[in-house]
């Protein structure tokens, strides 16, 4: 039987990993808003968004798929390799489907100015695919995954600093974000040999996978509606690469807090599935554990950001990019539903393998993402955009609590919920105190997230926090240890 790796080194490691990827953009987005401008990057945003849905359809729903049940048998080398094979199998029958119709849609008209930008990152078709990060999940390979992607993300930003110079360098930029993203994935094809003969196996399951992978994959799709299509809707309503490109610069934001906030989901995953086959309550407690510190986690987030927004986005990708201020700030307001989210859908609702539940849950999203953004986009713009993506996280929410009541009573996070607004209130205050003295933007932004996180946290203990403490108490015991060794 496979060791149990510990829970907080794999949170330390994906963390590390999410950290980089706070990093990388941090370091080479400001740059690169500054070189390219805001109608080269909403170029790159608009293709970015239409070659999702392709990159999607390749995956089929894979990789929820894949850690679900491939966590479950992990200990059987033989029968993990076989399962690989036949998930393998319906890969490569999708990515071909996948390419086809992205070539078909590339030959449109309408999309002739970004067909260049498209053909590039059709390149994540086949590269998210073959990296089976799936198999790194399964196995709890967070170490692995973590000096990986370092690896690739140095490569990327001296890639960028060399090579992009004037606006018109967008493809490069382009190839860029490619490398860092799923470049890496090259390794995972070469390395999974470790852990499974990497073969497609064609027999008679491929009906038995193709079937709930069809579950996902539509969940994944609509999920999309509300992540991507909001770019791809506004691109093509006002036409404008400039709008795209400041929504752009928001949403990056928010990707960059639900990114670090969820690496907890993302190492709770694949053990949950592996426990709830052994003992469901614990498998419950985890579920619980994992809603708990995501909110305590996101709110201090969602808080600082929300009255910080201007001076991030300015000083994050330029004074141009100010403009796009209430539009972070709105996105904010969906951040923490969307964070809680994940966890009802991807990681209770997948775990307890109520897929079309979690299926509807994200149809129901995609159906009134779509109806807001028709509606709201013509008449607001960027903002239109993200008060769709509101309502559609909104009506997701809604719609897990009721119908997951059975699985998870989401009345149990308020406890946490009432204790990290509490001990935001510190922070609030001295941004309120920085902004009414004139104080600069750069002091602002260091002195509300670093004063005010070290606030939050000794509020949460002064408040007898269970996860705060829990984890003080571990810190102390480890230096206790290491003194004693």
């Amino acid at each position: 039987m496979e060791k149990q790796k510990s829970l907080g080194k794999n949170f330390v490691y994906s963390l590390l990993k999410t950290m980089m990827g706070v990093v990388f953009p941090l370091i080479t987005f400001p740059y690169a808003t500054r070189v390219l401008g805001a109608a080269s990057l909403g170029k790159i945003d608009y293709a970015q968004a239409n070659i999702t849905y392709f990159s999607l359809l390749g995956a089929f729903g894979v990789s929820g798929y894949a850690v679900r049940e491939g966590a479950r048998i992990r200990d059987d080398k033989e029968k993990l390799s076989r399962f690989a094979g036949e998930v393998l199998a319906v890969n490569v029958v999708t990515v071909i489907i996948s390419y086809i119709a992205c070539f078909l849609t590339i030959m449109i008209d309408k999309f002739a100015p970004y067909r260049g930008l498209m053909c590039l990152f059709s390149l994540t078709i086949l590269l998210t695919s073959m990296g089976m990060e799936w198999l790194y999940n399964i196995h709890e390979e967070y170490a692995y995954i973590t000096v990986r992607s370092f690896v690739f993300q140095l490569i990327s930003v001296v890639l960028l600093y060399v090579f992009v110079k004037k606006p018109e360098d967008y493809l490069i930029y382009a190839g860029v974000l490619i490398t860092s993203s799923v470049g890496s994935n090259i390794l995972n094809f070469v390395r999974a040999h470790k852990y499974i003969r990497v073969r497609p196996i064609f027999n008679e399951n491929f009906i038995k996978h193709f079937k709930p992978m069809c579950l996902i994959f539509v969940m994944d799709l609509a999920a999309s509606v509300y992540l991507v299509m909001d770019r791809s809707m506004l691109g093509f309503i006002t036409e404008s690469d400039t709008e795209v490109g400041l929504y752009g610069a928001a949403i990056k934001i928010t990707v960059v807090i639900t990114s670090l906030v969820a690496c907890v989901r993302v190492i709770m995953t694949p053990r949950v599935s592996y426990t709830l086959k052994r003992d469901e309550a614990e498998g419950r407690r985890l579920n619980d554990f994992t809603v708990r510190a995501i909110a305590l986690l996101g709110v201090p987030c969602v808080v600082g950001i929300f009255f910080l927004a201007k001076p991030v986005l300015v000083l994050f990708a330029g004074e141009e990019y100010g403009a796009a201020g209430f539009t972070l700030q709105l996105l904010m307001l969906e951040v923490l539903i969307a964070l809680e989210n994940g966890v009802l859908i991807n990681q209770i609702f997948i775990a307890f393998r109520k897929d079309s539940w979690a299926t509807l849950a994200v149809i129901i999203g995609a159906v009134t993402n779509l109806i807001a953004n028709a509606v709201l986009i013509p008449i607001y713009g960027k903002d239109g955009a993200a008060i769709g993506t509101i309502a559609a996280e909104a009506a997701i929410f809604l719609f897990a609590v009721i119908r997951g009541r059975s699985l998870y009573k989401i009345e149990s996070v308020v406890p946490q919920l009432a204790q990290s607004v509490i001990a935001c209130l510190p922070m609030v205050a001295i941004y309120f105190a920085l902004h009414a003295a004139g104080t600069g933007m750069l002091v602002t932004v260091l002195a509300t997230v670093v004063g005010g996180g070290a606030l939050y946290l000794a509020a949460l203990m002064f408040l007898k926090n269970d996860i705060v403490v829990m984890a003080w108490n571990q810190v102390i015991n480890r230096l206790i240890q290491k003194k004693e060794e």
